[in-house]
């Protein structure tokens, strides 16, 4: 967030110096952020002095900044890219479907049974960083020979957000959930509200809290999810705007018929996405009963079905 406002400021420096300084020369008008004014007498010829001195050297310092923000530090994952990867596991064919921007390995589709997981994936000389940045799932892929100098096919995937508890055994959890989804699939229908911590059958309809939402939010879902001051999810909202929702290629065939979330939330169990819907009005009748049949209550069944 810090990079994402930071290069929000340094935009509008640029946008300031250009104003003051290379509009008037072009159409004899200043901008002043987003006010206009005629270029006039000698007054102006010192804010145009001004621009081009003092504002000149800020607006370079902000596109060396900007700079800095989107190649070394990341920031470019969130202006005009796709709003988030996605990692589909598809037990009926046991793959593994990847979509990430190109400059982070490009969209991919890997056998599930040569993956690797890595939970400790740093190096020892490493360890003191992962121990402040947190440990991420990595599942690696290894290259299709193993005498191949060029190492065709390795690559990695990370799985999740990384896990801030200092020691990599906190991500095994999360490793052991995905192996038993692909090896075994779903046993019980509902996790048992007085269920055990080490609780590890894989149910059919997973709790809502385990879901999120599916496409482009609103500035309305952003307040609501960030609860915070206006701004921040303003910001947020205004950087999401310059991406795109990622869909898995329909030659891919991932979702085995059953659609995707953004369009079948309630079939593919997507329940944040239906929740959302519902509240727009976008959720068929049906689709509601079935997802109050599922995920809701006796008394939100029985007023859908009274409509």
């Amino acid at each position: 967030m810090a990079g994402v406002v930071s290069a929000f400021f340094s935009a509008l420096i640029i946008w300031f110096w250009y104003g003051v300084s290379v509009h008037p020369l072009l159409f004899n008008k200043f901008i002043f952020f987003f006010v206009t004014r005629e270029y006039t007498g000698r007054g102006d010829q010192l804010m145009i002095w001004f621009g081009w001195t003092l504002f000149l050297l800020l607006a370079i310092g902000s596109a060396f900044l900007i700079y800095l923000l989107f190649v070394r530090a990341g920031v470019r994952t969130a202006f005009f890219s796709p709003i988030r990867g996605r990692i589909r596991f598809n037990r009926a064919t046991r793959m593994v479907y990847v979509l990430r921007p190109h400059y982070c390995g490009g969209n991919a589709a890997f056998e599930w049974d040569r993956l690797v997981a890595l939970l400790k994936p740093y190096p020892a000389r490493l360890e003191r960083v992962a121990d402040r940045r947190g440990f991420p799932l990595a599942l690696y892929h290894p290259p299709f020979k193993h005498d191949d100098l060029l190492a065709e096919g390795e690559d990695v995937i990370f799985v999740g957000p990384t896990s801030l508890s200092g020691a990599p055994e906190y991500v095994a959890g999360r490793w052991e959930y995905i192996r038993r989804f692909m090896e075994e699939g779903p046993s019980v229908d509902y996790i048992a509200d007085d269920a055990p911590p080490t609780y590890s059958r894989i149910p059919r309809y997973l709790p809502p809290d385990y879901s999120t939402y599916c496409g482009m939010p609103s500035y309305r879902q952003c307040l609501r999810e960030m609860g915070a001051v206006f701004y921040l999810p303003l910001y947020r909202w205004l950087v999401q705007s310059t991406c795109t929702w990622p869909s898995f290629p329909d030659e891919w065939r991932s979702n085995s018929g059953l659609g995707e979330p953004e369009f079948k939330p309630v079939q593919t169990g997507a329940v944040m996405t239906a929740l959302v819907y519902r509240a727009e009005g976008k959720l068929s009748k049906e689709d509601s009963a079935e997802l109050m049949r599922h995920w809701g209550t006796a008394d939100g069944l029985e007023e859908v079905l009274a409509r």
